[in-house]
């Protein structure tokens, strides 16, 4: 092996190190912190870690072109005209399948709806995977979608499916970047394909 492929070879194990960890630290302070403020940390956490390890960081587009890591009250959704919809139109829409909400965090009962399948294209591919998980539990289903995939190189489907990262992802490889510019309905298909591939305990 050349000293340029036994570098790239190296870097490409720092980098996916660094994603693990942030990963992991990340769901460590998911019941501790609101999306936001981990999103923030995260991206510090990242940052540390990227140059404790000497790896270049590929920067991210603005973040008006990442998805959000927040989660919208119904009220918001509508508010913020991220739908043309009235809230009993965005609840038939979570009922057809074409979004999805979860339980707010330390409630029993109420409704958030995760601010990134508002983004476009989302909204365009979103139905065509929902359809196939309407009668898995929310949180489920949004364990799906935020979840790092070792075939799509550490990307969540979520971050496949848009097309886009989420704005706590500090740094893209060169392999999440490519995987990020394929067209959208291979994406879209490399993500039915995911869900397909699950257990059946954890799929419709």
């Amino acid at each position: 092996m050349t000293l340029h492929a036994q570098s790239a070879s190296v870097a490409a194990r720092g980098s996916q190190l660094v994603e693990k960890l942030v990963h992991d630290i990340d769901e460590q302070l998911e019941h501790t912190l609101d999306a936001g403020e981990r999103a923030r940390v995260m991206a510090v956490v990242r940052r540390c870690l990227t140059t404790t390890l000497g790896l270049a960081e590929a920067p991210l587009a603005e973040t008006d072109d990442r998805l959000s890591v927040s989660y919208l009250k119904p009220s918001e959704v509508i508010a913020q005209d991220l739908v043309e919809m009235s809230q009993a139109t965005l609840y038939r829409a979570v009922e057809d399948a074409r979004f999805y909400c979860v339980t707010p965090r330390g409630k029993a009962i109420g409704r958030a709806f995760p601010a990134w399948q508002f983004s476009p294209p989302v909204p365009e591919l979103l139905a065509a995977v929902l359809r196939q998980m309407k009668d898995l539990p929310s949180s489920e289903i949004h364990a799906f979608w935020v979840t790092p995939v070792d075939a799509f190189d550490d990307l969540t489907p979520a971050e496949l499916l848009a097309g886009k990262a989420f704005e706590s992802r500090a740094a893209l490889t060169t392999a999440q970047r490519g995987h990020l510019a394929e067209p959208a309905n291979e994406r879209q298909g490399r993500v039915v394909a995911q869900l397909a591939a699950l257990p059946n305990a954890v799929r419709n």
